[in-house]
C-alpha cells in the first residue's frame, strides 16, 4: 500500500509496517496514498483496481478448467479452488484498501 509519495518515489507498505521505497514505473498522477499497487524488484508496475480484480474471476476460472483439462484434472475442481483463492484475494485487497494495512501480509 502506497503511504506516501515523494518526487518519482513512492514508499509503500508491504503490509509488515515497514515502509519501503518503490520506483514509480507507472503514470504518477494516478497514484495517491492508499493505492494498492503491485510492487516487482523495487518498481511499481501496476495499481490493484478492486473492481477489475473482481471481474476477473469468471476469467481465471475458465482458465483453470481449460488448463485442468489438458492435464487430465477435475476441470470444476480446479475453478473452485481458483475461484476460492481469487475471492481471498479480494477481502485481502479490500481489507488493505479500508485501513488493515497488515492484510497484505496474509498474501504471501
Amino acid at each position: 500500500m502506497v503511504t506516501k509519495i515523494e518526487g518519482g518515489i513512492a514508499w509503500v507498505d508491504p503490509g509488515d509496517g515497514v515502509e519501503r521505497p518503490a520506483i514509480i514505473g507507472i503514470e504518477e498522477s494516478a497514484l495517491q496514498p492508499g493505492d494498492l499497487v503491485m510492487v516487482h524488484a523495487g518498481v511499481i508496475i501496476a495499481k490493484v483496481d478492486l473492481s477489475t480484480l473482481k471481474e476477473s474471476v469468471e476469467m481465471w476460472k475458465q482458465m483453470a478448467r481449460e488448463l485442468a483439462a489438458s492435464t487430465g484434472e477435475d476441470p470444476e475442481a480446479a475453478a473452485r479452488m481458483i475461484e476460492e483463492e481469487m475471492w481471498r484475494v479480494v477481502k485481502i485487497a479490500e481489507e488493505a484498501r479500508g485501513g488493515r494495512r497488515q492484510a497484505v501480509r496474509e498474501l504471501a
